[in-house]
This record gives structure tokens, sequence and C-alpha cells, in this order.
């Protein structure tokens, strides 16, 4: 079985860096391969990564002039993964996400062998709170939960446009809704909704799709690929026996210091990916 790991990369060298050593230092595998796709980093870091590693049969390196967001910058990795290099399974992996695990691929292939995913999430665990990441509470299930979450995030970019977020959520003591969803980290869960910063996509969604529904830039992609699996029937899944950490948000961090505009970033963008997302469910 040949299998691709897509690292999708924007300004962090350092931590694609380790990413990709974390693979070629643990994973006991012998047919992978590593696409690292920089996203149009304005920095430099996409070309300084391809000399780096321009003598290493693993790990190629493709430049994009255009940071095409998450869903568009992956899927350039996925088409020359499934069309060019052939592979039966296709790893999307965040490059702020640490492999440790030796048998990381073997267990890929056994648990398709014997569940037949179309997606796998493995346990993912922070290294900034070290809670584990999979598999995601469903915050969506119809186009009513949509629209509450449409609203909200309108409400919120409005209050930041006006300089106002800060302050009401000042007064109301900075209130957030109680998640009651408890996440059963420990056992295998079929049909749920994955953490997008490890999506491993098996024959069955490869041989379907060239990739993540490519309409959003950022945000609401893990909600988009759930409706759409479920829509076509496509099972996913999720395993204790995979493990990897992942530092999360770092290129997002580096690319938005400010927390206003970064919050008015992630605003307009959900607003966005939620159109997108309700017309999944019609």
């Amino acid at each position: 079985m040949r299998i691709t790991f897509v690292i999708l990369h924007y300004l962090t060298e350092q931590d694609t860096i380790e990413c990709i050593n974390s693979i070629v230092n643990n994973v006991r595998y012998q047919h992978y391969n590593i696409l690292v796709v920089d996203n149009g980093s304005p920095n430099g870091s996409g070309e300084s990564l391809k000399i780096r590693y321009r003598d290493n049969n693993k790990v190629k390196v493709i430049i994009s002039d255009f940071n095409l967001g998450f869903a568009k910058g992956n899927n350039i990795g996925f088409y020359k993964a499934k069309y060019e290099n052939k592979s039966d399974f296709i790893v999307l992996m965040n490059n702020d996400t640490v492999v440790e695990q030796q048998d990381f691929l073997e267990q890929v292939v056994s648990l398709f062998k014997v569940n037949k995913y179309a997606v796998l999430g493995p346990n993912i665990i922070s290294t900034v709170d070290k809670k584990h990441q999979n598999p995601q509470p469903i915050r969506i299930r119809s186009i009513k939960d949509a629209l509450y979450q449409f609203i909200r995030h309108f409400v919120l970019l409005s209050l930041n446009y006006l300089k106002l977020e800060s302050l009401i959520k000042k007064i109301l003591g900075n209130y957030k809704k109680v998640n009651i969803h408890v996440t059963r980290h420990d056992q295998e869960l079929m049909n749920v909704q994955l953490h997008g910063s490890c999506l491993i996509f098996s024959p069955l969604y490869i041989q379907k799709f060239d990739g993540l529904y490519d309409k959003t830039f950022m945000y609401f992609e893990e909600d988009i690929l759930f409706h759409l699996c479920r829509k076509h029937r496509l099972k996913t899944m999720y395993s204790p026996d995979l493990t990897l950490f992942h530092k999360e948000d770092s290129a997002t961090n580096e690319y938005l210091k400010n927390s206003s505009q970064k919050n008015r970033f992630i605003y307009r963008h959900t607003l966005k990916s939620i159109i997108q997302l309700i017309k999944i469910i019609k």
C-alpha cells in the first residue's frame, strides 16, 4: 500500500521541519512519502524548505504562488498524491503536529481492512492543555443549528468592527456556553466528526473525491467533511490506536498577532464557511 503524508505549510518553518522529522525518524513503513505544500508563505520559508529537502527522496516541497486557504492548499497535495503518486491512503496533517508512533501507518492499513472507513481520525493530544481533540462534538446537525452559528458569528463580527467585542465580553464575564460533550477518546467510534489537524483518507474516499470541499478559505472544514460523508454514506472513524500531538494554530498566530484582528479573521471566514455548509445540508 502506497501512503502519502500531505503537510500544509505556512510561515512557521521550524514547525514544519519538526513535523517532517517526526515522521522520518519514527514511522517504520517502507512505502510512504511526504508532500509539503507551501501555501504562499510571504517569508520565503517555502523556498527554504525546498532547498533543505532537495536531496531527500522521501520529501518533496510544492510552492503555491498564493495563500489558497486550508482546503484548496491541502488539495494541491491531495491531487498530486492521488494522480501522480497513485497513493492508496492520503494523510493530511497540519504542520504543527508531531508523530511519535512507529507503527502509525501499519495501523492505518490494518484498521481499514477491518472497518472499511472512508476517513480516519487519530487520538490527537494538544500539547497546550493535554486535552484529546478527537472526536469532535457535532455542533451543527441541522439548518437551524447552522443559522444559529451564522447569527452568533455575525453578531461577534459586528461587535468586533464596532470595537465593542472586548467590552461586551468583559460585562458578561467572558461568558461561554457550557459544552456538555464528553469526548470518548479511549474507544473506537464510528460516524463521528473528526478534527482537521490530521485526516486520513482511504481508497473509498480517494476514489470518490479529489480532496476536501474547496469552496471555503478556513474554518468549519470538519463540519463540512462530516456532512459530506453522511450525504454520500461514507464511514468516518475514530481510533485510539493512532496517536499524534498537536501544537495548535501556530501559523494563524504567527500571521495574526493582534487578538482583535485574529478574531475578525475567524468570524469573517466562519460566516462564509457556514453558508457553504447550509448548501450541503440542504
